[in-house]
């Protein structure tokens, strides 16, 4: 594929403890932050117009599961900072995911849903805790309950949370997107509407399959942006993380 159709994602790091890959931007990029730090806060002002960006908010910030993340409230004050300092909101995406479908976990994440609506956010992406061995052995480390002890969660906890997390993105008119939920219809973390959201519908065709996993629809135009070195667990510490 030529580079000029590539689309950059950060999957693989947080994006706040590095930021020199923007020096290596596409025309278009998801970038995917748990945290918004005066600098990158910088940087995705000077380079707007071509980025799209997930804020990953579970409303689990500064918990055991998520014990170096910002708290929903101190996110939500940096947004607010970004969307003011001209970032257009159009271009922002609030990722809550994971979400633990149990009734405590629906709740949380719906709060954070409820919290950032009156930012003008349109579209929400959610996905369940996939649970790999290493991650049930940090669970357990920590004394946390696990909530299942299969990979994905049962399917009635899925069905379950889609629907609670729809009725409350429907009553703010905001879209619900599903991520690699193999009960739904999916939308890619880099789908049609980024294409044209950033004005690119003429320049970039989105095409094939990635393949990165069986319920992954992301086409192949995802090119992961990189540090340069080999991914690993970040400063946040989340015991979800699929990074040993």
């Amino acid at each position: 594929m030529d580079k000029s159709q590539y689309f950059g994602v950060t999957e693989t790091f947080d994006p706040a403890f590095n930021l020199s890959f923007f020096d290596n931007l596409y025309s278009g990029n998801i970038i995917i932050t748990k945290r918004l730090t005066n600098n990158l806060i910088d940087k995705l002002i000077e380079n707007k117009d071509k980025i799209i960006l997930h804020c990953t908010v579970t409303g689990m910030g500064g918990s055991a599961v998520e014990p170096f993340v910002p708290t929903s409230e101190q996110y939500y004050a940096k947004c607010k900072e970004l969307i003011e300092k001209g970032f257009p909101v159009k271009q922002i995406v609030l990722r809550v995911d994971p979400v633990i479908p149990t009734e405590k976990g629906i709740e949380t994440a719906i709060k954070v849903i409820n919290k950032f609506a009156d930012l003008g956010i349109s579209r929400v992406r959610w996905s369940s805790l996939d649970m790999y061995q290493h991650v049930k052995d940090r669970f357990e480390k920590a004394g946390i309950k696990i909530p299942y002890n299969t990979f994905n969660a049962p399917s009635s906890m899925i069905i379950h949370a889609h629907e609670a997390l729809n009725n409350a993105c429907m009553a703010h008119n905001i879209t619900l997107e599903t991520c690699g939920e193999g009960l739904f219809q999916g939308t890619p973390c880099l789908s049609q509407k980024d294409v044209d959201i950033l004005g690119l519908t003429d320049s970039i065709m989105l095409e094939g399959n990635v393949g990165q996993r069986k319920t992954c629809s992301c086409p192949k135009n995802k090119k992961q942006l990189t540090l340069g070195e080999k991914p690993h667990q970040c400063n946040h510490g989340c015991l979800y993380c699929y990074w040993k």
